[in-house]
């Protein structure tokens, strides 16, 4: 009889801590780890700038090409975005190369770009509101979608996918 509720004791703390182990180790984690190194000054995540060799205001002139490659490479080596948003990136900078041939320059982003806002939140603002929220996981993809009280009507998305038991970021967008 105590070997029964001993066992049956054992069977309930496992489900009753699945699912904070799942988030610490989910869709969640990956998001926290872009933020975080976001908020390092030296990650070479915050170095998208140098891609850029001459700017005038917005307008991106010239670019930094052996950099892109770099920068790119940096992207790839956190191990937190897909070979998809990766892709998207590199076409990104194919675009302003193209746009700068065209037109003489390319126009840059006007906003952060890992929260699409121009006056984003905080970093510690985007991970207390990640804790909060649960990603919705249907099969090998999750959505998380963040929100905060003192940015009334906006909210972050991450989409991400599953690639080898990894949790990447595939796609981001705020509304």
């Amino acid at each position: 009889m105590k070997l029964f509720f001993l066992c049956a004791t054992m069977l309930v703390a496992l489900f009753a801590f699945y699912p904070l182990s799942a988030q610490q180790s989910g869709p969640s984690l990956t998001v926290k780890k872009l933020f975080t190194l976001l908020d390092n000054p030296k990650s070479l995540i915050n170095k998208e700038d140098e891609c850029f060799k001459e700017v005038d205001g917005l307008d991106i002139l010239k670019l930094n090409k052996p950099y892109i490659r770099v920068y790119l490479n940096n992207l790839k080596n956190t191990g937190l975005f897909s070979s998809a948003y990766l892709s998207e990136k590199e076409k990104y900078y194919q675009q302003m190369e193209k746009d700068i041939a065209k037109d003489g320059y390319a126009t840059g982003r006007d906003c952060d770009e890992y929260t699409a806002s121009q006056d984003p939140p905080e970093y510690k603002e985007i991970l207390a509101a990640l804790q909060k929220t649960a990603p919705v996981v249907t099969g090998n993809t999750a959505t998380i979608t963040l929100r905060f009280k003192s940015i009334p009507g906006y909210k972050l998305v991450y989409k991400l996918v599953k690639v080898n038991n990894d949790w990447l970021i595939d796609s981001f967008d705020s509304k």
